[in-house]
């Protein structure tokens, strides 16, 4: 365990906001309480990326963001104030930008290129094609189109001293071979022996100024290692696999040792110098074995330890980025720190949606002539087989074909039939195999899935299915074979409950979108505290250190966005009411599209009115972005701008119409309950067991939409100035809007996680009995050490306690409500760490404390004997 980590703030760097930049903001990060930044990835990148995620080498920090010296300035900064660095990193993919060296490598020489094997390329020879050809859906039009409107053409690079095809922003290497059938080429050895009359003459051979010199150029292009066609047809033929249906990002091999070797050398050398603490591992089940991957790792990283400077031996972090299922915890084995939170934010998010309120929910829903979840994430998945990931499922439908080439009876359409049930109701993301067989942990989910495809299908079929599940339970080949059944089929699981799930469904399912979230199954509506205060106690003997999130760069809204709209699952908001309305009122587009918009503009509604100056571009373009997710109506691939238009325009109108005063009263009423969930998971994050994640500039409110929107810069020099400058938070709860209380009570949860390290690193947890009035409305809970112990109490269901505009409860129930404290600290006196008072346990009979004041507490105690 790291005794270092103590919490993390996630920065997002690019060319506009550098390691420089972040020197300056060490100092406060450091009065706030923070002890590790925690960055987005540093390598080289495509010029211009604005997250870092589109790699081009493993080999240097890139220029952009500051270099290797950028990133030794601000180490040097963090370490003089006590602090760490934790570094995303991608080892599942890099992008096919031509400054990926080693991607332009495997174009020009296929596949005797030395990084041939770099990449997830499928080598074997099809039916269709003999020559090994790389397909690149790179063209905006068939190739002969292209050709034909002179956009691709052949130029010579004089800094790499060799020929290429350009077309667009893009290049793709010429391999030399490919020019020897061009009278006088073969007797050069190689570019650099061509003079400049020579390489003008190849130029003008195949201009694509001339008929001629068109039909040259069509050959050459075929006789590359390669084939360009048009981007509609990546999903049929890209034979390499991407990072979901990314066709910019070709994924990496990295369960080959060599890769692995190769790729990490220099994070390791950044590591061995303690310019880095530990690593974030995006989407680790993009790789073929995640758990071989994270022991690695682990053991080079516990090599590397003793090797760094003196103080900063501590043990190595590693974070992964996975999404857990309901019930699904992450392997032991993996031997690493913990995932990256979202798990957390799935159990508080159905910790504060309150159960009275899904069945009416479920009937607006139904009005909208809209399917539940789980019809509609199958309707997804089902569009994405027959799409983006139909070359993916073909090859796991022709891996079991192999199986059975004597079985008459089983036949290619079979296997696809009971493959795509098994897979629409797959419920995790993928699974994972110990030895020759599938892991105990995940042969249940497997068992699922197949289970509920037995309902599906017609009983002649159940034989064929039988085969299948035996088959996925066992690994048939070698584990490092690519077409192995078992490996097509975790490759394309994840991925397709991902675009299926977070990137389609979640735009179309509208019932409450603050259950749509990464990491989240809307499916699910609302869990007791007692399933919250499981898994927190599961956190602290599992992964104690895993970290706790509510924000992140990919969230779908934000943070306070979300809880606002948590307060419309309470009942006595009446939003269905509310929004009936609003359909008789607004007949202009379709109610789902309705609930969606309101739904979006409850949840981005600024508090201050600063805040509205560009608030209707950045919804019209984050509209327009929804609509093309969901893709029902229209699509990225095939956009309808009269459709976008006209939901533009009818959102649009909803802010300058009478209609806005009526919107800016139902938000205005729920606001301040909203602001206690909002405070509630604060409290939460910062004191259950596991390591809190603050995401850049969250410490005030956060009410951004989707990417981009959420990777907006921060204004940093006004957080700087508020920080400390009220400590009061009674004072502070009257001018509440403006964001102070939740900075405030931040600073204050993480001075007392500094001062006592130990309770949050080794002390128990505890659930705490709450019984009375509002005993459905309490979470309580104790973190114990032998000497010291700390009770939290929060809230949820706020807008039932009667939350007025100073963030204070006025509901009776208090007065009739206790909690137990079940211990021998019968003479402990208790000081509250947010409110400056003290009080006995005698005190906790009865909560009445809380009528007429913010409905939560932190407060500590020390042993008494």
């Amino acid at each position: 365990m790291n005794k270092s980590l103590r919490a993390t703030y996630r920065l997002q760097f690019h060319k506009y906001y550098t390691l420089y930049d972040a020197v300056q903001l060490v100092p406060y990060l450091e009065n706030l309480g923070i002890s590790h930044i925690y960055a987005s990835p540093l390598l080289a990148a495509v010029p211009g990326s604005m997250h870092g995620y589109d790699t081009i080498s493993w080999d240097y920090i890139d220029p952009e963001k500051g270099g290797e010296a950028g990133l030794q300035v601000l180490v040097d900064a963090l370490r003089a104030h006590n602090m760490g660095l934790i570094l995303d990193i991608v080892p599942n993919h890099m992008s096919t930008h031509y400054l990926n060296v080693w991607w332009q490598d495997v174009l020009k020489y296929g596949s005797s290129s030395k990084y041939a094997d770099f990449f997830d390329i499928d080598w074997d020879a099809s039916q269709a094609d003999e020559a090994h050809h790389i397909i690149l859906p790179f063209l905006e039009k068939p190739l002969s189109d292209i050709i034909k409107e002179k956009k691709i053409r052949l130029s010579y690079m004089d800094e790499e001293r060799s020929f290429v095809f350009v077309y667009e922003d893009r290049i793709f290497p010429v391999a030399l071979e490919s020019m020897k059938w061009v009278e006088g080429f073969a007797e050069y050895k190689n570019e650099e022996s061509l003079t400049s009359v020579s390489r003008k003459h190849l130029i003008d051979f195949f201009s694509s100024e001339t008929s001629e010199g068109r039909q040259n150029l069509s050959m050459l292009l075929q006789k590359q290692h390669y084939r360009l066609v048009w981007w509609r047809n990546a999903g049929d033929l890209v034979n390499w696999r991407r990072f979901f249906d990314v066709t910019s990002l070709i994924a990496l091999r990295m369960e080959q040792s060599y890769v692995f070797t190769y790729t990490h050398a220099y994070l390791f050398d950044l590591y061995q110098r303690g310019l880095v603490d530990g690593f974030r591992i995006d989407h680790i089940d993009g790789l073929l074995q995640p758990e071989e991957y994270c022991r690695n790792l682990r053991k080079k990283l516990e090599q590397l330890k003793q090797k760094r400077p003196e103080p900063l031996r501590n043990d190595p972090i590693i974070f992964v980025e996975k999404i857990l299922a309901d019930k699904e915890s992450l392997p032991k084995k993996w031997q690493v720190s913990g995932t990256t939170g979202y798990d957390f934010l799935e159990q508080i998010s159905l910790l504060l949606h309150s159960p009275k309120g899904e069945k009416k929910l479920d009937f607006v829903w139904e009005q909208c002539r809209s399917f539940p979840y789980n019809k509609v994430q199958d309707l997804a998945r089902n569009e994405k087989l027959n799409s983006s990931f139909y070359k993916m499922f073909h090859d796991l439908i022709l891996s079991f074909v192999k199986f059975f080439p004597l079985e008459q009876n089983i036949t290619t359409h079979s296997i696809e039939t009971v493959l795509r049930t098994i897979l629409l109701s797959f419920p995790i993301y993928r699974i994972y195999f110990s030895g020759n067989t599938i892991s105990k942990q995940s042969l249940p989910y497997l068992r699922k899935a197949c289970n509920e495809a037995r309902k599906e299908l017609p009983s002649y079929h159940l034989p064929l299915l039988n085969k299948i599940e035996q088959i996925l339970s066992q690994t048939i080949y070698q584990t490092l074979n690519r077409k192995a059944p078992e490996n097509l089929f975790v490759n394309l699981t994840a991925p397709l409950a991902a675009k299926a799930g977070e990137d389609t469904a979640f735009y179309r399912y509208a019932r409450l979108l603050s259950r749509n979230e990464v990491g989240a199954d809307p499916a699910h509506f609302s869990k007791n505290i007692e399933a919250f205060h499981h898994a927190n106690m599961s956190r602290f003997t599992s992964y104690p250190e895993a970290l706790l999130c509510t924000a992140t760069h990919d969230h779908k809204r934000g943070e306070d966005g979300r809880a606002r709209l948590m307060v419309l699952s309470e009942p006595e908001v009446k939003w269905p009411e509310t929004v009936m309305r609003w359909f008789e009122e607004n007949p202009y587009i379709s109610k789902a599209d309705q609930l969606f918009i309101y739904q979006t503009l409850i949840a981005a509604w600024p508090l201050n009115n600063e805040d509205f100056s560009n608030f209707s571009q950045r919804l019209q373009s984050y509209l327009t972005k929804a609509l093309r997710e969901a893709g029902l109506c229209t699509s990225w691939d095939n956009p309808d701008l009269v459709y976008e238009k006209t939901c533009q325009n009818f959102m649009v109108q909803l802010l300058y119409t009478s209609f806005v005063k009526d919107l800016a009263t139902f938000i205005n009423n729920i606001s301040p309950a909203a602001a206690i969930n909002s405070l509630t998971q604060v409290i939460l994050r910062y004191t259950v067991p596991g390591v809190p994640d603050l995401y850049q500039g969250r410490e005030e409110w956060d009410f951004s939409l989707v990417d981009p929107d959420n990777r907006r810069s921060v204004n940093y020099l006004k957080l700087q100035k508020s920080l400390g400058k009220e400590e009061n938070l009674s004072a502070l709860a009257i001018s509440w809007r403006d964001g102070r209380i939740k900075q405030e009570i931040i600073r204050k949860l993480l001075i007392l996680r500094k001062k006592y390290p130990q309770l949050f690193i080794n002390g128990l947890y505890k659930e705490v009995l709450v019984e009375g009035d509002l005993s459905d409305h309490v979470v309580v809970f104790q973190r114990v050490t032998k000497d010291i112990k700390i009770i939290v109490i929060t809230s949820r269901f706020n807008f039932s306690l009667k939350i007025n505009e100073s963030l204070q409860s006025c509901h009776e129930g208090w007065k009739n409500t206790k909690i137990f404290l079940y211990d021998d600290w019968k003479s402990a006196e208790w000081k509250s760490i947010l409110w400056n008072k003290s009080c006995k346990n005698k005190d906790f009979d009865n909560l009445g404390y809380f009528y007429g004041a913010l409905p939560f507490d932190v407060l500590i105690a020390h042993h008494v004997t």
